[in-house]
């Protein structure tokens, strides 16, 4: 089947737009096998899209609607014709059609094309025509060349196609908050690879599947993603023996921290990504956020730190990584939770505790890559 896609916010970009249409246009083909997709002067036109993906498109970033359509010829008895000539589905009882010009040259306004193939549709259907809240709104765009002929669109992500605002690091903890972050600077045009701190203490293949299984869920809507697993045994112990129980928690996610920007600088990342959202947890004061986001000069993005657990879970769900992240696996932070951690960190007390670990060979800390994608 063929689809119309339209975009939004990248017709903002000015004399930019053809750089993140082409970025768009690149992205649903690496993603969708055997589609073709050409420019159109109302937003895309894909070929030989498959309908069980239609999930998956509405996930993609930088869409903001699409339809299944076709084309008719620019005469309005053909176009009348091809639109009666359509299944619109079973059960439907009211109907409108929204006709737009792209080409003002067409010799009908848009209210003379709204009448005259709605008296049509009206009297081949028996639908009865309703202008708010239709069951079945059918659009009828006149462009130069062709009618582009659709249904009820289909709402997308919005936002910018991934690749068109540059790389970032996401850490991943395999909760529920981080991969929704990362999905959420994909719709905000970024590029994402994905690090993963190894809780050693319950290394097992079903561990590591959970956060591979994470990775591939994000890779549905991204493309292929790079995973960088990190070990993180060593500094587990020196934390344990070094620094108290309330503190534990804020020297682990600074290491973290540290880590991850010795590899996103490797991988020419430009920032940070963490889960993070304002008072969810001891850990998301904003004192503590302070003391451990002042750990890297890196630049530091928390795409969700305005966000509550129940939007942030809901869109986890959508996504299909709840049911994934809600997996068995205690993360590297969750092994250090004290029974009253610390809530109003100072820099200072930070400082003096993490000067008793051995942070000399953070920027040789040794990594695993994987290359992930559906």
């Amino acid at each position: 089947m063929n689809l119309v896609v339209h975009f939004d916010e990248i017709f903002l970009k000015g004399n930019n737009q053809k750089t993140f249409i082409d970025c768009l246009k690149k992205n649903i083909c690496d993603l969708f096998v055997g589609v073709k997709v050409t420019r159109i002067e109302s937003g895309l036109w894909v070929e030989n899209f498959k309908q069980p993906e239609i999930a998956r498109l509405a996930l993609v970033p930088g869409i903001a609607n699409f339809a299944i359509a076709f084309k008719s010829e620019l005469n309005i008895e053909k176009i009348s014709k091809a639109v009666t000539g359509y299944e619109w589905g079973s059960n439907i009882t009211s109907f409108r059609i929204k006709a737009e010009r792209s080409d003002k040259r067409y010799p009908l306004n848009s209210i003379q094309i709204e009448t005259q193939i709605g008296s049509v549709v009206n009297k081949k259907f028996g639908y009865k025509v309703k202008l708010q809240n239709p069951e079945l709104t059918i659009h009828v765009d006149i462009a130069s060349e062709h009618a582009l002929i659709y249904g009820n669109v289909y709402a997308g992500a919005s936002g910018l196609p991934v690749g068109s605002s540059g790389k970032v690091m996401c850490l991943l903890s395999g909760g529920i908050d981080s991969p929704v972050a990362a999905y959420k600077m994909m719709c905000r045009g970024a590029e994402i690879e994905l690090v993963h701190f190894q809780n050693q203490t319950q290394v097992t293949q079903e561990v590591s599947q959970k956060i591979m299984d994470l990775t591939a869920v994000l890779a549905r809507y991204h493309g292929k993603i790079n995973l960088h697993i990190v070990p993180f045994a060593e500094w587990q112990k020196q934390i344990v023996i070094n620094i108290p129980a309330d503190y534990r928690m804020l020297t682990t996610r600074r290491l973290m921290f540290k880590i991850a920007n010795q590899i996103a600088k490797k991988q020419k990342c430009l920032a940070l990504v963490t889960g993070d959202s304002l008072g969810q947890v001891a850990s998301q004061t904003l004192e503590n956020l302070s003391a451990v986001y002042q750990s890297v000069d890196m630049l530091k993005l928390a795409p969700l730190i305005g966000e509550n657990k129940s939007s942030i879970t809901s869109l986890a769900r959508t996504l299909e990584t709840l049911d994934i992240s809600n997996r068995p696996y205690e993360d590297c932070c969750s092994l250090f939770v004290a029974k009253h951690p610390q809530t109003r960190a100072h820099l200072e007390d930070v400082l003096k505790l993490e000067n008793k670990l051995n942070l000399s060979t953070i920027d040789k800390t040794e990594y695993i890559s994987y290359h992930i994608g559906m």
